[in-house]
Formats: structure tokens, C-alpha cells, sequence
């Protein structure tokens, strides 16, 4: 529904469980490595977005590369110069404007956009306002050298919500958002957040002697500031009370009707280097490099009064919930050799080390009670990979992969106390598949399974401050599926896509099954392109039913695997028409006008587990959002 939405998932990994890339730049929150991708890059700077849902092999840089590796790559200049304008307007008051210049400057192409948005989103209460620029330069500087400059700059506002409970949703519709009164918790001016994110990036990329040389020093900043209520899904006045306290953590008051709530601020900023090297050797390509980073992280709490916006202190005599500073050093060189046993068949082993490096400084940690804390831990490990790809034929090739996968413990490990006791988690992945194309189809398939030997669970905890999240060792799990997918040719202008998977993620010792991993999806539809402009689809996607939790927490603090709040299946159609051209009247060196519409058939389904309200542990979900009509349209001049 347009607000901040991280649902993306790969097999039922979790965003933070596989790797994504930016231009080959792995990224992601040094916290728990999750991506607020919605608050870095706007669709019209994107090119490409490639899905490699294997583990990759020694030369797959970055996080998580188990669960697979979302690869984000940024638009080039375009071969015609010239300045475009867009708009999108639609569904629940949105909005959309922006310009942007493709220009050549001697050896350099430029390609600049500079885009402003705003929605009222499908969920009342819960608006999204955002501003971005983006300028990318690629320069000639030689028959076999190019230097690119990337630097994307993004802004966002947005009121955000933490789900509904089914009463909530069954009282006041499927738009159940935030509320317009300041005497309640789900006030939307009470909850709030900012983002503000940068990203940019020199690489070189030239030849020498006998070695390919491709390198990018980058940095990546990302500013988040929050104010959040205390119950935020609370409509009851009876949950309202702030307590004051003094710095020695004496109670000094209290406000039986004032919003209790808190402001956070966490930021972080990266530096990094990643070379590739590669020349051809012998039968075969030899490809090595390294990926290094430093990421410099510090967030802070503070307890507050919402209705007054004062400072309430807490029981501890600090100011802060908690204030700290932390560092993530990243290292991962790697080498990959990719033998060309014969013309069809190609052989890849390939090694690649990771090293984590994570210290706190703390002046208040996240422990109970907060405290000064100064911690540090290292993670390590060195991760083979083998894969066998045979071309059969001009059409038809097959592969078979085996690597071994790592992923550090999240931040929160070493800032709780009860969990500092935590494995890194380690895979092995085992893929086999194959792949067709042809003029009239194009089809592929794969049978995968993923063992591991260490897997972090989170899990809910009370505590003073309510419901909070905390990682648990859930001990061994096994992933294992199949998945496929085609698209025949029905006639020069329309085609016929089809995909569905089989997925399965359960932990060893039981019949617990992961929380977030649907048995099935699915999808059907049609493509349309009559040559001379017309462009169309139709698609519905189907995803089955899931869990939305896989363990609880008894009365005496111990771990219980099982599985609950169950969601069913749920299917949305989706289509879009429209018409493109290269050329126009009035000068024009192109134009596009063209509708989406989203859920089509307006279905209604939950579709998300958002964890349990901790004043009466009522469940929280999220819903699919209804039907949303968007008109797009593009002038090139």
C-alpha cells in the first residue's frame, strides 16, 4: 500500500537472510543486516533488479549469500540525450513527479533524476512524503578504461504503524491505520519516523596486462528518527500513564492521562573497498579479489511524555532507555577458478574467508538494567564452493552447486546480556537445476536443500518496557524445495508465464516449521507486446499459508519450539496497459502513457504476523492492501 514495506522474502528468508547488492556493492543495516530499501532508491534509477536464488560460488560477495542475492543495478546513461519528465498519479491521494537528463559531455555520459512523492497509503493515518536525487557519470578514459561516479541521495517522511489486531480490523475495515486523537496511543502525529540515506560510489573498472581489474571504494550512510508510543495499536485511554523519575530513579510524579512514548535515533555510516580482478589462465578464467568495510553505528533512546514532550527519565535514575556506539569491520577476500573441462562443460571450485568484527561502546547498553558497557566478538569462516554447468546444447544447459554459507550474529547479541552465548550461523546448500531458451520458450527448474547447523531465532520477551524481541539459538534447520518456471510464446505478440515453488523449512529437532515460509507459491498470467508500441500483463500471484510464529517463551524464560497464528493462502491480481513510443509530435524524442492496477478483484487477506501487542497479547497483522489504480505518464524532449 505504498508505506514502508520490507515483506520481501526468497524461499521464505527474511530480509537480513539474504545478500543484497547495490552495483556489486553488498549493503544492509549493521544492526541485524535488514535493508530499508524503500528509504535508499527510487524505481527510475533502477535498471535491472536480478534474482539469483542459489548460494553463488566463491566469487558471490557479501551477507547472507545462503539465502540468495537480490542484485540492484543502476540505470546507465541513455545513447539519446535529452530530458524527460514524469508523473504518476492514483489510489489513496498519490502522487508522484520528477525530471531527469541523460547528456553526453565529451568522454562522459550522464544520466541525472531528481524525483518528490507523497501518498496517503492504503492504511489511514500512515502517510509517506519523499524526495530524491541521483546523478551517475560514466567516463572513457581509454580504449580499455571506464570511471563511473554514482551518488544517490534519498529523504523520506512517513507515520507508521506496527499492524492491527483482528478486532481492530473487524471494527474499523481492512484501511485500519493510526488515529486522529492526541489522547490516545495510535495518534499518528505520535508515531512517526525520518529517513535520510546516502549512497555513492567511484569505480574504475580497466585492463591490466593480462588481468581485468574492477574497483568501487564507496560510502553508504543512513539517518533514522523515530517517535513511537509506547502500545501504538492502543485505542483505550485505560493504557495512557506517564511516570516521572529522578536521576537518582525516584518516582516524581505521575500523569494518569499523558501518552507515554519514546524518540530514537539510529545511524550509521559505512566505508568500503571491492576489487575484482580476473585473467584468463590455462584452460579457464581465474577471478579473486576482496571485499572490505567499516561500519560505524550508534543509536539512543529516550523515554518521553508525548502529549507534553517532555523527558520522563526511568526507574534506573538514566535519562536514556539505552545510548550507545558500535563498529562492524567486514573482510571477505575470495578466489574462484572456473575451468573449462570442455566446450560444454565448466567446472567452478572457489573459496572465499569472512571475518566479522563487531565492538560496542556503550555509555547505557540495552541490557536489563542499563549499564556502561564495552564488549567486542569476532566471527569467522572459510566457505568452498563447487559448481558443475554443462551445455547440453544451443538451448538447453544443466548445473549442479554446492557451497558452503555464514552468517554473524546480529548486533543485539552482544548488547543483551542473556544472549551473548550465540553462534554465527553456517549452511550447506545444495543446488540442481536446469535451464531451456529458446525462441518460443524459455524454462527453468531446481531442486535445492540447505542445512544448518546453527539457526538464530527470534523470539518475544516481556520486560519492563513491554514486548520486546530478542535471538535465540533454535539449533539445526533444513530448507529444501523445487521450484520452476516458463514462458511460451502463444503468438508473436502474447505469452504465457507460469512459476510455482515448493518450499519447506523446518527445524531439526521437531516438525516446528520456520515462521514466514509459505509450502507454496505461484503465479500465472499473460504478457502482451504488439511490436508497435501496445504493451500489457495480466498476473496472479499465489502465496499459501504460513506461520506467523514458530516458538514461545515459558515462565521460566526457556525456548518452546511450535508453531502458530497460522495465515492461510492468498492470491491478487494484478494487471497494466499501456503504449510506449520512441519518437512523438511536438519534437518529442519519446513517450509512454500506461495504467496499473493492483488486487484487481479487490480480494481482502492477512498476509503478515507482526508480533503481539504487549498490553494484552493480542496478535498484530498486516493485510493485503486493496485495489490501487495508477496512471503513469512520460515525456522525453
Amino acid at each position: 500500500g505504498l508505506g514502508k514495506n520490507e515483506g520481501i522474502s526468497i524461499r521464505g528468508f527474511q530480509d537480513g537472510q539474504f545478500n543484497i547488492t547495490f552495483d556489486g556493492i553488498p549493503f544492509g543495516d549493521a544492526s541485524d543486516l535488514h535493508h530499508t530499501t524503500s528509504a535508499y532508491f527510487n524505481n527510475h534509477v533502477l535498471g535491472q533488479a536480478e534474482i539469483d536464488r542459489g548460494p553463488g560460488g566463491g566469487a558471490t560477495i557479501g551477507n547472507a549469500t545462503f539465502g540468495g542475492t537480490l542484485a540492484l543495478r543502476t540505470r546507465n546513461p541513455s545513447a539519446v540525450d535529452g530530458v524527460t519528465v514524469y508523473a504518476t498519479g492514483g489510489s489513496w491521494d498519490t502522487w508522484s513527479t520528477g525530471v531527469s537528463a541523460d547528456e553526453h559531455i565529451g568522454n562522459t555520459r550522464v544520466f541525472a533524476d531528481l524525483s518528490k512523492e507523497a501518498s496517503d497509503t492504503y492504511l489511514k493515518g500512515t502517510d509517506d512524503r519523499r524526495e530524491h536525487a541521483f546523478v551517475k557519470t560514466v567516463t572513457e578514459l581509454g580504449e580499455a578504461t571506464t570511471l563511473t561516479f554514482v551518488s544517490s541521495y534519498n529523504q523520506e517522511h512517513q507515520n507508521t504503524l506496527q499492524g492491527a489486531t483482528r478486532a481492530q480490523i473487524e471494527q474499523h475495515g481492512w484501511r485500519y491505520g493510526l488515529g486522529n486523537d492526541p489522547t490516545l496511543q495510535n495518534y499518528t502525529g505520535y508515531n512517526s519516523a525520518a529517513y535520510y540515506s546516502s549512497f555513492s560510489y567511484l569505480g574504475l573498472s580497466t585492463r591490466l596486462g593480462d588481468w581485468e581489474l574492477d574497483n568501487k571504494v564507496y560510502y553508504n550512510s543512513f539517518d533514522h528518527t523515530a517517535a513511537k508510543s509506547s502500545i501504538p495499536t492502543s485505542e483505550s485511554a485505560a493504557d495512557n500513564g506517564v511516570t516521572f523519575y529522578s536521576s537518582t530513579g525516584k518516582k516524581l510524579s505521575k500523569s494518569a492521562t499523558d501518552v507515554p512514548g519514546k524518540l530514537s535515533d539510529n545511524d550509521f555510516h559505512a566505508f568500503g573497498d571491492v576489487l575484482r580482478l580476473a585473467r584468463d589462465l590455462g584452460p579457464g578464467q581465474l577471478q579473486t579479489g576482496v571485499w572490505v568495510e567499516r561500519n560505524l553505528d550508534e543509536r539512543e533512546q529516550l523515554p518521553v511524555d508525548m502529549t507534553t514532550g517532555a523527558a520522563s527519565g526511568t526507574k534506573y535514575g538514566y535519562l536514556y532507555n539505552y545510548q550507545l556506539h558500535d563498529r562492524t569491520d567486514t573482510l571477505q577476500p575470495y578466489v574462484q577458478y572456473d575451468w573449462k573441462l570442455s566446450d560444454t562443460l565448466t567446472l567452478s571450485p572457489g573459496v572465499r574467508y569472512s571475518r566479522v568484527e563487531r565492538e560496542l561502546d556503550a555509555q547505557l547498553n540495552k541490557s536489563t538494567p542499563p549499564a556502561p558497557s564495552y564488549t567486542s566478538a569476532s566471527y569467522d569462516a572459510t566457505l568452498p564452493s563447487l559448481s558443475l554447468h554443462d551445455a547440453f546444447n544451443e538451448h538447453w544447459s544443466g548445473y549442479v552447486q554446492a557451497a558452503r554459507g555464514f552468517l554473524a550474529p546480529p548486533i543485539d547479541v552482544i548488547e543483551l546480556n542473556g544472549a551473548r552465548g550465540l553462534q554465527p550461523e553456517l549452511t550447506s546448500n545444495y543446488q540442481l537445476g536446469t535451464s531451456y531458451a529458446a525462441r518460443g520458450l524459455t524454462f527453468g527448474a531446481d531442486v535445492y536443500y540447505i542445512d544448518f547447523s546453527n539457526y538464530i531465532s527470534q523470539t518475544l520477551v516481556a520486560t519492563d518496557s513491554g514486548t520486546e524481541s530478542a535471538y535465540v539459538n533454535g539449533g539445526g534447520a533444513v530448507y529444501r524445495g523445487a521450484e520452476a518456471e516458463a514462458t511460451y510464446a502463444l503468438t508473436p505478440t502474447l505469452s504465457l508465464y507460469a512459476n510455482a515453488s515448493y518450499n519447506e523449512a523446518t527445524y531439526k529437532h521437531s516438525s516446528t516449521q520456520v515462521a514466514g515460509t509459505p509450502h507454496v507459491t505461484g503465479a500465472l498470467g499473460l504478457l502482451y507486446n504488439s511490436g508497435t508500441g501496445y504493451f500489457g500483463s495480466l498476473m496472479e500471484k499465489v502465496v499459501g499459508a504460513q506461520y506467523g510464529v514458530d516458538n514461545t517463551t515459558d515462565a521460566s524464560g526457556a525456548t518452546v519450539f511450535g508453531n502458530d497464528q497460522r495465515l492461510g493462502g492468498y492470491a491478487s491480481l494484478d494487471a497494466a496497459l499501456g503504449y510506449r513510443s520512441t519518437h512523438g509530435p511536438y519534437g518529442l524524442k519519446g513517450y509512454s502513457i500506461s495504467m496499473d492496477v493492483n488486487n484487481l478483484l479487490d480480494r481482502h487477506a492477512l498476509i503478515g504476523y507482526a508480533g503481539a501487542r504487549s498490553s494484552d497479547n493480542q496478535p498484530l497483522y498486516f493485510g493485503l492492501a486493496g485495489r490501487g489504480v495508477f496512471l503513469d505518464l512520460s515525456l522525453k524532449f
